[in-house]
């Protein structure tokens, strides 16, 4: 199991950079034009976190409380679909030409979300002062 994590994960890191390579290759050379190379990674970014975000609910360990699992399902759920919107709107606003910090903004938002709804899961409906655990 782990050596097929780590070969999907080393394979994926190669065709991040060799891809990053052969673009900015392809831009020095002349064949695509400027700061073509870098929206082309962003949007490939962008894309790389919509797929993986698809991944997160999946990921569900084994817990011994039920209430906790239950919980961290959300959260997986949760950051799983605003991730995966995150990732396809940062894709689609690297194509357009905007300033960069729009797209990074979008995926700053959606961290913030994420956070603050685990934190949000996790103390609103976690164990109460006064109460046997």
């Amino acid at each position: 199991m782990i050596h097929r994590n780590l070969t999907v994960a080393l394979v994926t890191a190669g065709v991040y950079v060799g891809g990053a390579f052969a673009l900015k290759s392809a831009e020095r050379a002349g064949y695509l034009p400027p700061d073509s190379a870098g929206r082309a990674l962003q949007v490939f970014s962008g894309l790389v976190l919509a797929a993986y975000a698809n991944f997160l609910p999946k990921t569900l360990g084994t817990f011994r409380n039920p209430e906790s699992a239950i919980r961290m399902e959300q959260v997986l759920r949760v950051s799983g679909w605003t991730y995966m919107l995150a990732g396809l709107a940062f894709a689609i606003t690297s194509l357009l030409p905007i300033s960069d910090t729009i797209p990074l903004a979008l995926l700053g938002t959606a961290t913030a979300y994420v956070l603050g709804y685990s934190a949000w899961a996790f103390m609103e409906h976690g164990p109460r002062k006064g109460t046997p655990t």
